[in-house]
């Protein structure tokens, strides 16, 4: 009777611990089913309303990379919890970029961060720090310590896991599904591994598509290393004849938006120099001009060379205006405020480092006409120049007291516009004061969208660009500029290299040229190609 009792109260004990047990497992199985569904709300919320996307792929990746990073914090191990923190702070930077900047970081920012210098690179981010860096910074300490708070009170169960690893499975899956479904990725993947990475980077937007693009594009940036000779010609040239050109100046400015230029119309004086260079007989002001590209490697280099938007392979089978002009008997300078080389070398570095005689003067404006005096002391019949200005580039600091002095109540961007105004007259008093025959060209490399930047999804401002020229050669006065507007009123930067090719003696075939100028096209910062009417 007495062992019947003690079997009851035993079966008693193990029923209700069991019960308990099942309480708390249940307990735990109803917070990681609400956590997964927070999670999986959050993710919806994102890829909708920041990301702007809805593609399917695109709401299991994201899922997928928030509860990977999720359980990387709440995970014991010390390296493991680094890495989700990691992950935490680039989605909450890539989270703000997109609702600061309306839109996705795009492929061309992207580059241009791993193939310029590092005092570009932190210039920008200097300028971005409390738009982007710091409420980063906050956003991911506060999360952390949130997550942390629920770790004290969750146990991972096997259920967890396993979601984590089919969501892993279904974005494989998914990536896997939407290559096959688009016919010529593979062969374009097999021509180029960067298409990879634009894909990736387009459908995976959370995060882990940069990274893939990073390193797909990391071997791509060293072939603008080889700058060896380049034999060919574009087939746009059909011949070489001795230009009567001496010197030809090019000037390029940076993210210059004409709208803020007072010789373009806006309301501050702030190119009143400019104003008095340009408007003489032999020069013009000329409107409606837009760049090529909205970010400096793109719009610079097809500048230069006879790459086009469509493709860059002329860039390294067809020579640049830097070879050319030295085969017309041109001695070549290139003379910048900005460096020529990053982790790889810059596209349009690529271009500059083919010329005679290179002079930086790591990101100073005023220095340039010291050293431009120097090369126009050597002596030299013919001269082709590069003058590539720091201008007014984010994060908006290149002007000085004389600057705010004359205009008290400007905005930084509209100083800048002003001292770069300044050094364009000193440069100019430097060439007026030899008493030489010259072109010279002030333009820019893209525009800006003030006080937010440029290399942008969005924002047609990042193209209109100012354009001015004067000649002392009657042969090549504004009406010859004026001949490659198109139809439709604007001068394309696209048109730039051919300008520059016919002042350095080359005969351009006209079908080539005029279906180039009429074909009035871009290069978007997500290296998408569309008419120039099409951007919004």
């Amino acid at each position: 009777m007495k062992n019947a009792k003690n079997t009851s109260l035993a079966e008693s004990l193990i029923l209700s611990n069991f019960l308990k047990i099942n309480m708390i497992y249940t307990k735990i199985l109803k917070k990681n089913i609400v956590i997964l569904l927070l999670i999986f709300l959050i993710s919806q919320i994102i890829n909708l309303y920041v990301f702007r996307t809805s593609k399917g792929i695109s709401h299991i990746s994201t899922f997928t990379i928030l509860l990977i990073t999720f359980v990387l914090i709440i995970s014991n191990g010390s390296i493991k919890k680094a890495i989700g923190i990691f992950f935490l702070f680039f989605i909450n930077l890539k989270i703000i970029y997109s609702l600061c900047f309306n839109g996705n970081i795009t492929v061309s920012a992207i580059k241009s961060i791993f193939e310029t210098n590092i005092k570009e690179v932190s210039l920008m981010f200097n300028g971005l720090f409390f738009k982007l860096t710091f409420p980063s910074l906050i956003l991911t300490i506060s999360v952390f310590f949130l997550v942390s708070k629920i770790r004290k009170n969750l146990n991972i169960n096997p259920l967890f896991l396993n979601v984590t690893l089919i969501s892993i499975c279904l974005t494989f899956i998914s990536v896997f599904i939407n290559i096959k479904n688009e016919p010529r990725l593979i062969p374009n993947i097999k021509e180029d591994n960067k298409e990879l990475g634009i894909f990736l980077k387009n459908r995976v937007p959370l995060v882990v598509g940069d990274i893939i693009f990073i390193m797909t594009n990391w071997s791509g940036s060293k072939k603008y290393l080889n700058i060896s000779k380049i034999e060919k010609l574009n087939n746009s040239i059909i011949k070489k004849i001795n230009s009567n050109n001496k010197n030809i100046i090019l000037i390029m400015g940076e993210a210059s938006l004409s709208l803020r230029y007072s010789v373009y119309g806006y309301h501050l004086n702030t190119t009143p120099h400019m104003a008095k260079i340009f408007s003489t007989e032999d020069a013009c002001i000329l409107n409606n001009v837009h760049s090529s590209a909205p970010i400096t490697r793109d719009s610079v280099s097809m500048t230069l060379a006879f790459h086009v938007p469509e493709s860059e392979d002329n860039l390294f089978i067809n020579k640049s205006i830097v070879e050319m002009a030295k085969e017309n008997g041109y001695k070549t300078y290139w003379i910048g405020a900005q460096e020529i080389k990053g982790l790889f070398a810059s596209k349009y570095g690529f271009i500059a480092k083919k010329s005679d005689y290179i002079k930086l003067t790591h990101y100073d404006d005023n220095k340039l006409t010291t050293l431009l005096s120097e090369v126009l002391s050597d002596g030299k019949e013919k001269r082709f120049i590069v003058i590539h200005l720091n201008g007014n580039h984010l994060p908006y600091n290149n002007y000085d007291e004389i600057d705010k002095n004359l205009l008290p109540n400007a905005e930084k961007y509209d100083l800048t516009i002003h001292h770069v105004d300044r050094v364009v007259n000193d440069i100019f008093n430097v060439i007026d004061k030899q008493k030489i025959d010259y072109n010279l060209i002030y333009t820019a490399d893209h525009g800006e969208i003030v006080n937010v930047g440029h290399g942008l999804e969005k924002g047609i401002e990042q193209y209109i660009i100012p354009f001015m020229y004067r000649s002392t050669n009657p042969d090549n006065d504004c009406k010859f500029i004026e001949s490659f507007r198109n139809k439709n009123g604007y001068l394309s930067g696209l048109m730039n290299k051919y300008i520059l090719s016919e002042l350095l003696g080359y005969k351009i075939d006209k079908n080539v040229l005029t279906k180039e100028r009429e074909y009035d096209r871009v290069l978007t910062a997500n290296e998408e190609v569309v008419t120039f009417y099409d951007i919004k």
